[in-house]
């Protein structure tokens, strides 16, 4: 009886546990985001997909779902295993970022209660999770240095692609020309503009290069963390 709890309770199924919580978490709250949209001001749920935090938990949710299928399925190869640690590694600093950008710069100053269960879930629980995750998670195999700079890549795409659609003035779904007040690049301060005023307000390029500076410190931590938990482990065989 011992033994078979200690089966069942092993860090394996753990980790499967938790990426198919973070997968069915994630896609709930992007499902309920979507269903309230209306509701919430925006004039169609499609509009949802344009702002990171949805992106983001889709991200970790489609990692998550395909790191826990092969988990599952113990005769994976180490190659994709690989592959599918680096995946989460990148995705798990995006949704960190997510959580962050969110309780400290967006929540504080909206001038509304924006803590909704949707909100909840994809700002807050799936961030925790996926961080608690990452570091429990045996199974993800080792990440390199050099793959720090690959955390890069999901928010400079989403930059991009919304910098496009803010220069055309598409209408995020509120009827505003950008998703994020910090990437109003019609506002008093522009691109490299700065007003003292509380809270300070400073252009959208000095935004994202504290973004981009965000990211590589979160995935330079995340690294170097991991790499210290996996020689741990190693030490201790």
């Amino acid at each position: 009886m011992y033994c078979s709890r200690i089966k069942i309770f092993s860090r394996r199924n753990l980790s499967i546990f938790l990426n198919f919580m973070i997968f069915a978490l994630s896609f709930s709250g992007f499902l309920i985001s979507c269903l309230n949209a209306k509701g919430e001001g925006y004039y169609h749920w499609i509009t949802r997909l344009l702002y990171f935090t949805q992106q983001s938990n889709l991200w970790i949710g489609i990692a998550s779902l395909i790191f826990a299928i092969m988990l599952i399925k113990k005769d994976t190869q180490y190659a994709y295993l690989k592959t599918a640690s680096v995946f989460k590694y990148v995705f798990t600093v995006s949704i960190t970022l997510t959580g962050i950008i969110f309780c400290s710069f967006l929540a504080p100053f909206a001038g509304y209660n924006v803590w909704t269960f949707a909100s909840v879930l994809t700002h807050a629980v799936v961030p925790v999770l996926s961080v608690v995750d990452f570091f429990t998670n045996r199974e993800i195999t080792e990440i390199d240095k050099k793959h720090t700079w690959l955390t890069l890549i999901p928010p400079f795409l989403y930059f991009i692609f919304t910098s496009v659609l803010c220069i055309l003035k598409i209408d995020f779904g509120k009827g505003e020309p950008y998703p994020y007040f910090f990437m109003d690049y019609y506002s008093e301060v522009g691109l490299f503009g700065f007003v003292g005023e509380w809270p300070p307000k400073i252009g959208s390029f000095y935004w994202m290069v504290f973004i981009f500076a965000l990211v590589y410190l979160l995935g330079a931590v995340y690294y170097k963390i991991k790499a210290a938990f996996r020689l741990k482990s190693e030490n201790n065989k």
